[in-house]
């Protein structure tokens, strides 16, 4: 079973208390370490957990505090962003995780910009790629027409990934609180898509929730997503430190339900 959990869902820069899953669920738990090198103890953090994250199923999601792939080369937004990747990097080197989720942006996108940011953005996706030279990246759909953050609607997602024949990170969340089609999206790139992130919201707002709080019928999906996607890997991804512990662990025994339906389906 490929599921992972995200460690944003860890009190801050308390990494350690990710041994709690793999205590309960198993050495084959993976985790998405998501780097937050903004946080002062953070990397002293990290550094006294490397054994834990080395020992068993590993993806990276890059920073998403002090990123921001829109950032022209030269500007101060730019070299921010770059420090961060760089001690991203570092820690790959170290941890040599399989995958890494990346971001097209993380800002705002008025309408006028939109064309050169994405344009700025794709160029620091290649840059990217020589930096994490031996790890997959996955670029997710990202930001909420709430507050205007979205870069490229279904469509525009769609055939970008298509054309440059991207690997793709499915949010399922970000998708429903922007009313995108799943069975579409997931439908037009089934063989680019290499695997989810899943928490649930309002349908408007990217709040995170539980997968069974919200307005997004998972009931309904996981059957579409074994059917379409059945080697993809499942991040659960919350991020509020209330979902650590009882929780989550309650949604990872839901998830496990779900693996073992796709199992039977595939026998």
């Amino acid at each position: 079973m490929n599921l992972y959990i995200d460690t944003c869902v860890l009190p801050r820069c308390a990494l350690e208390e990710a041994a709690l899953y793999r205590e309960r669920c198993g050495p084959e738990i993976g985790f998405e370490l998501l780097p937050m090198f903004d946080l002062p103890d953070f990397e002293d953090n990290l550094c006294r957990n490397l054994e834990l994250f080395a020992d068993g199923p590993l993806t990276f999601h890059e920073p998403v505090w002090g990123v921001e792939h829109t950032a022209p080369p030269g500007s101060a937004a730019y070299e921010e962003s770059m420090y961060h990747l760089r001690l991203t990097a570092k820690y790959a080197e170290i941890l040599h995780p399989t995958h890494l989720v990346c971001h097209l942006n993380n800002c705002v996108v008025p309408p006028e910009e939109k064309e050169r940011m994405l344009s700025v953005s794709l160029e620091n996706l290649e840059q990217m790629r020589d930096m994490f030279r031996d790890i997959r990246l996955l670029v997710e759909n990202t930001g909420t027409v709430s507050e205007g953050t979205v870069l490229l609607d279904q469509a525009e997602f769609t055939a970008l990934c298509r054309d440059r024949d991207l690997d793709v990170m499915i949010d399922v969340g970000h998708a429903n609180a922007n009313g995108w089609d799943l069975a579409d999206l997931i439908g037009g790139l089934r063989n680019q898509i290499r695997g989810f992130h899943f928490h649930n919201n309002d349908g408007c707002h990217d709040l995170h929730d539980r997968i069974g709080e919200g307005s997004l019928d998972f009931d309904r999906l996981m059957p579409l997503i074994r059917q379409c996607v059945p080697e993809a890997l499942w991040v659960i991804e919350y991020i509020r430190p209330s979902c650590h512990g009882k929780p989550l662990l309650e949604d990872i025994a839901r998830m496990r339900i779900y693996a073992e339906e796709a199992e039977k389906c595939q026998m």
